[in-house]
C-alpha cells in the first residue's frame, strides 16, 4: 500500500466523517442524538426487566410442577397403602 505524500490528507473515517457531520449540524442535532440514544438505552432496559420476570415466572411455575409431580408420587404411593377416608371414587372391589 502506497504511503500518502506529505501534505495530502487521508480520508475520514466512518465515526470521524459522523462526528463531524453532528458538529457541522449543531448542538441541537447532536442534542437530539443524545436524547434518542437515551431512549433507545432505556427501551432496551425495560426489554430486559420485561425478560427477567418472565424467566422467574417460568422457573416458579416449573419448580412448582415439579413440587406437585414429587407430590402425587408420594400420595400414589401412600394411597396403595392406606385408602382414602374422604369422599372421591372408591375402587371396584369396594362397590361389589
Amino acid at each position: 500500500m502506497a504511503e500518502p505524500v506529505w501534505g495530502e490528507e487521508l480520508p475520514l473515517t466512518t465515526v470521524e466523517s459522523f462526528i463531524a457531520a453532528l458538529v457541522e449540524a449543531g448542538p441541537e442535532v447532536a442534542e437530539h442524538m443524545v436524547k434518542a440514544a437515551n431512549e433507545l438505552l432505556l427501551a432496551a432496559q425495560a426489554i430486559t426487566t420485561a425478560a427477567e420476570r418472565r424467566l422467574a415466572e417460568q422457573r416458579r411455575l416449573r419448580e412448582e410442577a415439579e413440587a406437585r409431580a414429587a407430590a402425587d408420587a408420594t400420595t400414589t404411593d401412600t394411597d396403595a397403602e392406606a385408602p382414602e377416608s374422604g369422599p372421591g371414587l372408591r375402587s371396584v372391589d369396594e362397590v361389589a
